[in-house]
């Protein structure tokens, strides 16, 4: 991790807790994920230095009918990501995203202020389990 992307991550560093902390209360989390998602819930709270190759995801998606909404945010050794979209079977709508690419350290988005944050994760804590909907949520840990 270069200092461009370490000082990336520490900005954001209490959003991406509080994006992992909204999916942890909707109590979705699964027996298989638990110690993965506490793997990764220790990474957002240290932000450790990883030398080697690093896989890092968390994410909560939602499906009803052909509609598929996914909140999601990945990290690894070429940089980090974190976008919503929605897949209607046809498309790809993207609607909150940031990326990093460490190798030719750019960033690009629409993901930077504080109120956009906000709204990102105004979106995470209004998805509810009621319903037809399916809500679940996914963890990779890999380092």
């Amino acid at each position: 991790m270069n200092t461009i992307y370490r000082s990336l991550l520490t900005r954001y560093q209490n959003y991406l807790l509080e994006f992992y902390q909204l999916i942890e209360d909707k109590e979705i989390i699964t027996p298989n994920e638990l110690a993965k998602s506490t793997m990764v819930k220790d990474f957002l709270e240290n932000l450790p230095e990883f030398s080697d190759s690093f896989e890092i995801e968390f994410q909560i998606q939602t499906s009803i009918a052909n509609l598929t909404s996914i909140w999601l945010a990945q990290f690894n050794e070429d940089g980090f990501s974190v976008r919503s979209y929605t897949l209607d079977g046809l498309d790809e709508l993207e609607e909150w995203y940031f990326h990093y690419h460490d190798e030719i350290r750019e960033y690009e988005g629409n993901l930077f202020t504080d109120g956009d944050w906000d709204l990102f994760l105004e979106e995470v804590a209004e998805i509810d389990t009621f319903g037809e909907k399916k809500v679940q949520a996914s963890f990779v840990y890999n380092v």
